[in-house]
Order: C-alpha cells, then structure tokens, then sequence
C-alpha cells in the first residue's frame, strides 16, 4: 500500500492521490472475517501500544484507525501514544463515541455506528462481545437507529462534544443509499458495470444470505427496508444538527467494503446525501477543503490557491444549485495535467449486464 502510495502521489501510476492508515486495529476479538479480514491486525492489550502503533508510525501511515473490538483502555492509550503526530478516527463498537471524544480522538467513521450508542435506547447499546459477525446485529443496530431519539440526554450530550472538540464525523451516508434510490433503480444503473471485480467476488458471498437474485451484485438487504429509509433519515438530520452548531462534516464512502455504489460514483452519491442534509456548498466543502483539513493535507488540497496541487473537476453545469450536475464532468486535473473522463472510463474494467425487467 505504501508502494501504491508513492506511484500514486507522485505521479508514476495514474489515480487520485492516495493516504494510508494501516490495518483496521482491533482487539482481542476479531470483528471481520472471510477476505475482509485481511485488513485487520490486533493491538491486545494496553502494553502492546507501543510496538504496535510505533511500527506504523515509523512505517509512513498518514493516519490511525481504530477498530471495533478495541476497549475504551486501548483505545484511550493509542489515542494518547499518538500525540497528535498524525490523525486518529475509529469505527466504533466496544468503546463508546463519547469515551474516545474525551481521549482527544481526531475523527469518527460512520454515522450509521460509531455514535450509535450514545443515541440508540438504553437496552438497544452494544459493548463487549457484541459481534459484526452475528446476522443478527446490522438489522438491530438499522432498527436502533428507528427508534432513536435525537433529542434524548445522549445525543445533546455527543453534539457537544464533537462541536468543542471539534472531531470530525466522516459521515458515510452511501452506506444506505439504496433505501433512497431503490433497488429497481439500481438494477437499471449505468454505473452497476463498473462494480470493480474485487467487489464482486466479496460481494458473492453475501448470496447465501440473500438468497439467489439477478442483482446479486447490488443488493444489500439491510438498506432494502423501510427502516433502512428511517435510519438514513435519521443519518441525515444528525448530520445537519452536527453541521449547524458548528461540528466538522466530512464526506466519504465505504467502497469496496460495499459493491456498490461503485468507487468514485459512490462520493457522487454520498455528496447528493449530504447535499440534502447541510445544502451543496457544505456538501462539496465536506469532501474538499474539510476532508483535507483532517487529512492535515490543507496546504496541498482541498481548496484552490497558489502552491496547491492543481487536482480539479472542470464541470458543464452548476453543482452548486444542484450537485448532480458533477456529473456532467467535462475535464479532470490531475497535478495540473488535463484528462478526458471518457477515456478514463474506458481503461477500468467493465462489464456486460443484463438488466433485470
């Protein structure tokens, strides 16, 4: 990765500019499995911090990600051990939002779990031994989300702290993208063709639990029910609040763990979610100049000025009134060299699909 990192960064291999932050730390428990798991390494205790975090800050990673099983302990003592040298964010799970708020965390990761507790009722939380890999737990934590209330103790006492603190909330709405777009506009999706193989073949063996089906592909079964729609719902209006009493928003996608959206396409609608929810200005704000603020890459991205790499979007429309005509892109800018988006396209791998009726 840290390879690809510099092919890419410097201009070697062809793609947008890549920052690396390691595994996913866990703890003891491992919460992934499968072709997932690879991603994963543990940090088992307090005392194996240092070895740990320190070989990946030598290393060269830009950032820190703490993952599901870490407890609030570990979790307080990385955090700790990394003093700020790069940034810290979390996917939450055994340890509460509000626990690594105050540890002085730099960001979260997914509206839709890592502050669920702190919002979810009382007897619907999770903690120690909760698993990602039980069937059982998306569907409780997407009818948590339901059942939430936005105004209870939990949920004002979380908004203040991410505003003081100033975390930021990298909000992962695309994760429920389908229960806004449905699954029969996604069967008839252009951009299904551009699912990357990868993708697919992860994406395979989640045909045991859906069930044989021509959009396979696409299904996800979690953001196919009402109650995925209310729980999007409920992202969203977290998201504005957050955004409104002065809280960092940023945008972002969870490609490849999903197949689809398909990468890059997948921002697209992550920016028309939070569009929705903060009005296009933020949203594009979310996914440029504040992304880079949190990547400390703010002298180098995110915004246009003199001495900034030149990485830009030259669009046929206005976003600005309506951020699906980012789709109407005319031109990219990669470090100041000009691209036809076309011809772009046409060198990633796609597939011939035969649209279910």
């Amino acid at each position: 990765m840290l390879q690809l990192r510099a092919n890419l960064n410097s201009g070697a291999q062809l793609g947008p500019r890549l920052f690396v932050l390691g595994p996913l730390l866990d703890g003891t428990d491992q919460s992934l499995s499968g072709p997932f798991a690879e991603m994963l390494d543990s940090v088992p205790s307090v005392d194996a911090v240092p070895e740990k975090i320190g070989g990946l800050l030598k290393a060269g990673v830009d950032g820190i990600k703490i993952y599901f099983s870490m407890p609030p302990d570990t979790a307080r003592a990385v955090i700790k051990y990394v003093d700020k040298r790069v940034p810290v964010t979390a996917h939450l799970g055994y340890t509460h939002s509000l626990d690594a708020i105050h540890g002085g965390i730099d960001g979260l990761e997914h509206v839709l779990i890592s502050p669920y507790n702190e919002f979810c009722a009382v007897n619907k939380q999770f903690g120690f031994g909760a698993s990602m890999l039980d069937p059982t737990f998306f569907p409780r934590l997407i009818k948590g989300w339901e059942e939430a209330d936005l105004k209870a103790d939990g949920a004002r006492s979380w908004m203040g702290a991410m505003v003081d603190r100033q975390v930021n909330m990298g909000t992962t709405l695309d994760l429920l993208w389908l229960a806004k777009f449905g699954i029969d506009a996604a069967r008839h999706d252009p951009d299904r063709k551009l699912i990357p193989p990868m993708a697919l073949e992860r994406q395979k063996q989640m045909v045991a639990h859906m069930g044989e089906r021509p959009d396979w592909d696409v299904g996800n079964p979690l953001a196919e029910t009402a109650s995925g729609a209310k729980a999007l719902e409920k992202h969203q209006v977290v998201t504005r609040t957050l955004h409104e009493t002065g809280g960092l928003v940023v945008g972002g996608t969870d490609c490849g763990g999903l197949s689809y959206p398909p990468p890059g396409f997948a921002l697209l609608r992550e920016i028309e979610l939070l569009a929705e929810a903060i009005g296009s200005l933020a949203a594009i704000r979310a996914v440029t100049s504040v992304a880079a603020r949190y990547l400390r890459q703010q002298d180098n991205l995110g915004s246009v000025a003199p001495g900034h790499y030149a990485d830009l979007l030259i669009v046929e429309g206005d976003p600005i009134s309506d951020v699906r005509e980012l789709r109407k892109l005319k031109t990219v800018y990669r470090g100041g060299v000009a691209y036809d988006p076309k011809a772009l396209l046409a060198q990633v791998p796609q597939r011939d699909i035969k649209y279910a009726a």
